[in-house]
């Protein structure tokens, strides 16, 4: 009887440990799709302020770019 008793106490237990495994792979999947959604806004933030021309992020650079690609003469 106590066999019997020590063998349903094993299987009680897997079943526990199997439900706790499931709650914690539905927690770490949820953690990893909340950390990659984070670094796919990031680095689609960081692409969409750098990408296009220089000019068009700073007032200076476009000055500069201005002043040094003149290809004409201005008039007197």
């Amino acid at each position: 009887m106590i066999i019997f008793e020590a063998i349903d106490t094993l299987i009680s237990l897997g079943r526990w440990m199997v439900a706790w495994l499931v709650v914690l792979a539905v927690v770490a999947t949820m953690c990893l799709l909340t950390a990659l959604a984070t670094g796919a806004y990031a680095v689609r933030t960081i692409w969409r302020v750098t990408s296009g021309p220089s000019w068009a992020r700073s007032r200076r650079e476009a000055r500069r770019l201005a002043r040094a690609s003149r290809d004409y003469d201005e008039a007197a």
